[in-house]
């Protein structure tokens, strides 16, 4: 009899478990399974139209709409889609959006219905990690505990995992119920569309196999039916055999970051520290992982620069763990990011896949193409970006005192950009954009927050809202392109990218101009001044000496002479 081993979707639990609105229950959930088959394949089931997913989420479970379409959209871009089938996508949205009917593109989505809904009920998990995220945690900074050794990293690591693993189990059963409308008094069978919905956040291989499996195609292999309940006759399992052969197969992800903690191999990207407190570690499971399960684990980098484009990187799971005062440049396609209790640190990343989170971190900018990304419990962080999706922010921010997140447009480009772009279908239009356009989410005091389009406008800043005061978007005045300060070593021939795919907004790129403008002044000004020859290079010293007074100041000869140093 084979023996096999189950573990969670990573992926569903780090990036897509975002706030659980209070309606998120076993008997509401129930009530959605019970309503979309009433419904049929007209939007019911076995896939969920938004009309019909809106309808119920605002009228019946009194969601607001835009975080009920954060679920909904959240939920598709976690889907596993081709990069074809995301440029399909992404198209129609540009099409419903330049036709100014973007409420069009709403009602052509449809999601599995029983994923979807497995989906909305693991939103539960929210409530503890976030409790221990801002309780149980020190709140990241320069103190010693920001720098500890590879053991409490690790400790902290396994916690998370575990706690995903112990909150499947304590309510697998409530699932299946959900799912199959069975009485949970009552033995009886398993329909097999509920076993493929559970395959969205379970999966595995048989033991002495690399293959990864759906939960599906393995529960019904002929040497595993008689332990999974399968019934072969019938076409359906028997639900308490599956429901304890679940519960006996689950284990720790083999190509998690506790695993990889253990069993990965270093990389040499990251200088030694003389503080042996801060023990910088960039480790990899790429050497035995599948392409889909690659995870780089960066973990106590501080005081650095770290630039790499390589092949490890492409299509791989990024975790940044207590990296401190560094500046990382991964010019790669990657597939997801996690930026979690980071401090004083910049992050210019090649276009993300799925999605990038940001918990529990301090003082950071990201520069990135996302397909979505989510911010809790963070103060002080300035996003450039460009996003199909609305950006998430929890309003636990405001718990922690902290500062609104800062919007702006992406602001960077290099060679392969637009090569990367397309390699993960993620496509970059003005019309579709939606930096600008938060989601907030969560409670702040006594406040439930679920709506966006508080502030399209950087005007008004100075009279916010509650809701307002999670985030503002930056002034064009304020705003600065980046340039990257190395030019990657790639043999690529598809190198052409030269400005900002889809540019940028007009009032920025107007100020952009401005402050150029101002900078040819200043050079007109200095060639036509009447200064000697003496006079002049006297000046150029003077103005020599403050730029390097500046560099050092600005902690960017520190980054300049690691680069000097590095082979990208």
């Amino acid at each position: 009899m084979a023996e096999v081993e189950l573990w969670l979707n990573q992926d569903v639990f780090n990036l897509g478990v975002v706030y659980a609105h209070v309606k998120l229950s076993v008997t509401y959930l129930r009530k959605v399974v019970i309503y979309a088959k009433s419904k049929g394949i007209d939007g019911g089931y076995p896939d969920l139209s938004w009309n019909i997913w809106k309808h119920m989420a605002v009228n019946k479970m009194l969601m607001e709409e835009d975080l009920a379409w954060a679920y909904f959209e959240m939920f598709y871009n976690l889907m596993d889609l081709s990069s074809k089938q995301r440029i399909e996508l992404a198209e129609l949205q540009h099409q419903y959006a330049e036709s100014d009917s973007p409420a069009l593109y709403k009602q052509d989505m449809r999601v599995p219905t029983l994923q979807f809904v497995l989906f909305l009920f693991i939103q539960q998990t929210n409530k503890s990690s976030l409790r221990r995220s801002l309780l149980g945690d020190e709140w990241p900074g320069a103190s010693p505990r920001s720098f500890e050794g590879s053991k409490g990293d690790s400790s902290s690591n396994i916690l998370n995992e575990q706690k995903h693993v112990q909150f499947v189990l304590s309510h697998l059963l409530q699932m299946l119920e959900i799912l199959s409308e069975i009485n949970k008094d009552s033995d009886t069978t398993l329909h097999c569309d509920v076993v493929k919905a559970l395959g969205f956040i379970i999966k595995g291989r048989i033991l002495g196999q690399n293959n990864i499996l759906s939960l599906y195609d393995i529960a019904v292999r002929h040497r595993v039916q008689v332990k999974s309940g399968y019934q072969k006759t019938e076409g359906c399992f028997a639900v308490r055999i599956f429901e304890a052969w679940v519960r006996s197969s689950l284990s720790d992800n083999p190509y998690g970051v506790m695993s990889c903690s253990i069993n990965g191999s270093s990389l040499k990207w990251s200088k030694s520290v003389s503080d042996s407190r801060k023990r910088a570690r960039v480790l990899t499971n790429a050497y035995y992982a599948p392409n889909n399960s690659k995870l780089i684990f960066f973990t106590q980098c501080s005081n650095q620069t770290i630039a790499r484009q390589s092949d490890i990187l492409d299509g791989s799971y990024v975790k940044l763990h207590r990296c401190h005062d560094t500046h990382f440049y991964l010019l790669s396609p990657l597939r997801c990011v996690t930026i979690e209790k980071c401090t004083g640190s910049t992050f210019v990343l090649g276009p993300v896949a799925v999605a990038v989170r940001i918990v529990g971190c301090t003082n950071i900018t990201l520069i990135a193409p996302c397909r979505f990304i989510v911010v809790s419990a963070s103060s002080e962080v300035v996003l450039y970006v460009t996003t199909p999706t609305q950006p998430i922010i929890s309003s636990d921010n405001n718990t922690l005192s902290s500062q609104p997140i800062t919007l702006a447009p992406y602001n960077t480009f290099y060679p392969e950009l637009e090569s990367h772009l397309a390699s993960i279908g993620l496509t970059v239009s003005p019309q579709t954009d939606q930096w600008n356009n938060p989601v907030c989410v969560g409670n702040s005091g006594n406040i439930s927050l679920s709506q966006s389009r508080l502030s399209n406008s950087f005007k008004g800043a100075g009279d916010m809202t509650d809701m307002q005061a999670l985030f503002k978007i930056m002034k064009p005045s304020d705003f600065y392109l980046f340039t990257i300060p190395f030019k990657p070593n790639t043999s690529s021939i598809d190198c052409s990218t030269s400005e900002i795919p889809g540019g940028l907004p007009a009032e920025y790129a107007q100020a952009v101009k401005g402050k150029q403008r101002a900078t040819e002044r200043w050079k007109r000004a200095v060639k036509e001044s009447s200064m000697t020859k003496d006079e002049r290079k006297q000046f150029q010293s003077l103005v020599e000496e403050q730029f390097k007074k500046w560099v050092v100041e600005s902690g960017n000869q520190r980054q300049l002479d690691d680069l000097g140093k590095k082979s990208i």
